[in-house]
């Protein structure tokens, strides 16, 4: 149970990092990254109908519970957390937005001690320092020359915030519905909302490029449906603590990816970056 729980999360974390690829080619001065957004969630919203329709057609209708807190998930969590996520990217590189990203992990075991009183073991508190630490490594910024905008770092940090509100909220939703379902909802209530505050997308639909639809598509599939299928029945299994600093290896899965097929260089820098990264999440799955 708990050993499929960190093979989920890894899952997640590799799909998830693929994002800031497709978000950096996927917008223009005339498409927003909220439209590109958009775009992807009604790509998404279909695809996970037709899925959760075939495999879990009577999971589909909700109590009034459940239908709260998948308002709350999407609407407030999903929707922001992307909506600063992609904002970032019009300001940061990939590699430094994803870096401000992970700093979600320590936010949740922060908020899952102070305000859930849960306890925090020692082998977290150090797996969470230690991921960190190999993140920062892994993607060696000092050596890119990132040019860092302020305004970028704001978005990429609130994005975090809400990542970890996600993560936390998550747990009060996935002992009743599975993670398809769930990220189906979300997906829904995060269009709508989206909808009221950007109606003038639908006009913009008819002149949306082929390299945007393409974009969206792939961001939609591999980078939504995928991941955060993943991560919620991760959750299920493991809670948000560990599945948060098991993502964690997301950065050093992306580094060894892209020396594979697209033959990047690996300093030496980025490689203890990695060893460390592993290190600590595979110390994290012996203590669990």
């Amino acid at each position: 149970m708990k050993l499929k729980g960190f093979i989920y999360a890894i899952i997640s974390a590799v799909f998830f990092g693929s994002a800031g690829i497709f978000v950096k080619s996927g917008y223009s001065a005339a498409f927003s990254p909220v439209d590109l957004l958009m775009l992807q969630y009604m790509i998404a919203g279909v695809i996970l109908f037709i899925m959760c329709f075939i495999k879990y057609k009577d999971k589909l209708v909700l109590s009034k519970i459940q239908l709260k807190r998948l308002i709350i998930q999407g609407a407030f969590g999903n929707t922001l957390m992307t909506v600063f996520f992609y904002q970032s990217f019009k300001y940061l590189d990939v590699a430094l937005t994803t870096m401000l990203l992970f700093t979600y992990p320590s936010m949740v075991a922060l908020a899952s001690f102070f305000i859930f009183k849960e306890k925090i073991s020692r082998t977290k508190i150090i797996s969470i320092l230690g991921t960190f630490l190999g993140c920062i490594l892994v993607l060696d910024i000092t050596a890119k020359g990132s040019n860092i905008s302020y305004i970028g770092v704001g978005f990429a940090l609130l994005s975090a915030v809400f990542y970890c509100f996600m993560n936390i909220y998550a747990e009060k939703i996935v002992e009743d519905l599975p993670g398809l379902v769930i990220t189906f909802y979300t997906t829904i209530f995060s269009l709508i909302v989206l909808f009221i505050f950007n109606f003038n997308f639908i006009n913009k639909l008819m002149y949306v490029s082929a390299s945007s639809f393409t974009n969206a598509a792939l961001l939609a599939f591999f980078c939504e449906i995928i991941p955060l299928t993943f991560l919620y029945e991760a959750i299920k299994r493991i809670g948000s603590v560990s599945t948060s600093i098991t993502t964690s290896l997301e950065l050093p899965a992306s580094a060894i990816i892209a020396f594979i097929f697209l033959k990047e260089k690996l300093s030496f820098v980025q490689i203890i970056g990695i060893i460390i990264v592993v290190y600590c999440v595979a110390k994290l799955r012996k203590e669990g």
